[in-house]
Order: C-alpha cells, then structure tokens, then sequence
C-alpha cells in the first residue's frame, strides 16, 4: 500500500509543478495582433528607458554573434527579470516576455520554452544565468532582420 501512496504523492507534485508553470508562461508572454507602425511605438518606448547603451550581444553578417567587450561592474545590481520584445512581419504580431530571472537561473530549458514565440533562442545566445548576473541589468540584444522582424532583449 505504502509504493501507491508514495505514487499518489508523486503525481499530484508533479500535478502540481506542471500548475504552477502553466500559470508562469500564461503570466510572463503577450503575445497581440499590431500595426508595424504600433510595434515601432513598443520598440521604441523600450529602447528609450534602456538608454544609448550598446548591446551585449551584436548578430553580425555571418549569422554569428560576437560579445562585446565589457568589464564585470564591482558589484553589480541584482537582476530580477529578463525581459523580451519582438515583432513578426508575417503575422503583424507582437510579442512581449517577461521572465523572472530567479526562474531562468534554476529553468533556463523552461524559460527557453516561455520565450518560444519571441523567437530568441536563448541558448545560441552563448549566455548563462552567470553572465547575465555578472553584467547586471543591460541590454542583450537589438536587433531587425532583412524582413523588418525586430527582437528586443533586457534584463532589469
């Protein structure tokens, strides 16, 4: 009697986790059908709060992405999320994530799944929850390709 009650226990914490992550992605993904020209006003609110500050990360023509040189700010502040903004040309939709970073650092095959229909890929990203620590709030990632598709990618 005892393995089906340990069983029981199993499935409803299993239950449970899959509850709990299901209320995470439904709380941390937007995703709305705009104009190009609302999307642009998104882009460029987000932009604006971030400052003049280049990006982390810099998609050259290859395809590949190169890591600007920074030096690790003595005690940086903490970060608390990881935040995403993109537009799709094809479906005029806009997409706004917003991850906890606590759930990035102990999920980061999770959180790659929140962020799914952004289209950021964060493990071709090369960053772990480390660095992104070690940096403190910056921004990630700015960038458009030849179809106009824009992805946004911060930490606060």
């Amino acid at each position: 009697m005892r393995p089906l009650r340990f069983l029981a226990w199993l499935g409803a914490a299993a239950a449970a986790g899959l509850v709990v992550f299901g209320i995470l992605v439904w709380r941390a993904v937007d995703v709305t059908d705009t104009t190009a020209a609302e999307a642009a006003r998104a882009f460029t609110s987000a932009r604006n709060a971030l400052g003049m500050t280049p990006p982390l990360l810099v998609r050259q023509a290859d395809g590949a992405l190169t890591r600007r040189a920074t030096e690790a700010p003595e005690g940086p502040e903490p970060v608390s999320h990881i935040y995403v903004l993109s537009y799709r040309v094809s479906n005029s939709r806009l997409t706004k994530a917003e991850v906890p970073f606590w759930f990035f650092r102990l999920k980061a095959p999770a959180a790659q799944f929140v962020v799914r229909d952004t289209g950021l890929d964060l493990a071709a990203l090369g960053l772990t929850a480390a660095d992104l620590a070690a940096e403190g709030p910056t921004l990630i990632l700015d960038e458009t390709d030849s179809a106009g598709n824009r992805l946004l990618v911060w930490t606060e």
